[in-house]
């Protein structure tokens, strides 16, 4: 665990001199790499390095990002209110994603020729019975009697 410790801390140190001589990261990561193997026995990838590198270049040279002044408007007009964006910038136009459309349902309609095609899946299903299954003529008679209720309507 010290080992790793000293390796982390000694990458860090490395990277933080050579951005202080003006070495560009990806030459950092190169070198870095190399050294880091034969002083720590440590295979590192020159890109993960050059990455780390990147990476504290960007925040020492940054540093903390200052926010823009808020401008104070004196008498605000209608018209500057209403072109006032709160977050301080607006949507460029044909910007994001486009906004979903609801489907619009279609009222199902049904026809007469459905019913012939409601038989004839129902007797394709029948047909399925099996002549030697001992409920077939039960299950038979229990369809007739459906057909017969639904004749006297």
């Amino acid at each position: 665990m010290a080992n790793r410790e000293a390796c982390e801390l000694y990458i860090e140190q490395e990277i933080k001199e050579g951005l202080a001589e003006g070495k560009k990261p990806h030459s950092i990561g190169k070198d870095l790499s190399a050294w880091v193997g034969k002083m720590f026995e440590v295979n590192i990838s020159p890109r993960t390095l050059e990455t780390r590198a990147r990476r504290i270049k960007k925040v020492t040279s940054n540093g903390v990002k200052k926010s823009k002044p808020t401008e104070i408007i004196e008498n605000p007009t209608p018209e500057i209110i209403k072109n006032r964006h709160p977050q301080g910038g607006g949507a460029r136009e044909g910007a994001g994603r486009p906004p979903v459309i609801p489907p619009v349902e279609k009222e199902y309609v049904r026809t007469d020729t459905e019913a012939m095609q409601m038989v004839t899946i129902a007797i394709l299903q029948l047909e399925r019975i099996r002549i030697e299954d001992p409920k077939r003529i039960e299950g038979l008679n229990k369809v007739k009697s459906w057909i017969e209720d639904q004749l006297k309507l």
